[in-house]
C-alpha cells in the first residue's frame, strides 16, 4: 500500500519526507483482512514540462490526480492485484487526468467526529474505510519496482493548469 503527502507528493518525489514514507507491507489475517492506520491522502498534479504538458493545454485540461490510496495484493494462485481507491469527496473525481477512475474504485471514507477513535494518540476527527477487493485465480506475477531512486534537494513545485 502506498499513498501521496498531504502536500501531494509521493516519498520518492520529495526530498523532504523520510524513505518509505507513507509505504507499507501487510498480511492479512485468515480471512484475508489487514488494517491499517494512515493518513488520509491528497490529490496531485502530474508533471506538465514535456509532451504530457502540451498535450493537456492545447486540449485545455487540468493536471489533476484525484486523491487515492495505491495497492498491489498478491496471493499464490491469483492473479497479482494492482489497484487504487479514490477518496469520493475530491473535486478531481469526475476530471482525473489519467482517466482512471470508475465507481467501483471510488471508496467511502467516513468521517467520526464524537466517536472514540482508533489510538490513543488519534485526536479530533478521524476517518475510516472499509473495501473489498476481488482476486481473479491465475499465476501470481510481481511487477518489477518502477523507481528506485530518492529525489534530492529542494521539494520540487509543480505547476497547476486551469
Amino acid at each position: 500500500m502506498w499513498h501521496s503527502s498531504t502536500e501531494g507528493f509521493y516519498e520518492n518525489q520529495d526530498p523532504v519526507q523520510a524513505d518509505m514514507n507513507l509505504r507499507g507491507k501487510f498480511t492479512t489475517d485468515a480471512n484475508g483482512h489487514i488494517s491499517f492506520r494512515s493518513i488520509k491522502p491528497a490529490g496531485y498534479p502530474i508533471p506538465i514540462d514535456g509532451p504530457t504538458g502540451d498535450l493537456l493545454r492545447a486540449q485545455g485540461r487540468h493536471n489533476m490526480r484525484p486523491a487515492h490510496l495505491h495497492f498491489l495484493a498478491s496471493r499464490d494462485g491469483f492473479k497479482t492485484l494492482i489497484s487504487q481507491i479514490y477518496v469520493q469527496d475530491d473535486k478531481f473525481l469526475e476530471t482525473d487526468v489519467q482517466f482512471g477512475v470508475t465507481r467501483r474504485l471510488v471508496g467511502n471514507y467516513v468521517r467520526h467526529e464524537n466517536e472514540k477513535p482508533p489510538a490513543p494518540d488519534v485526536t479530533g476527527p478521524w476517518y475510516s474505510l472499509d473495501y473489498n477487493f476481488v482476486m481473479e485465480p491465475g499465476a501470481t506475477k510481481l511487477p518489477r519496482p518502477p523507481i528506485t531512486g530518492k529525489a534530492k534537494g529542494e521539494r520540487p513545485q509543480i505547476p497547476h493548469l486551469a
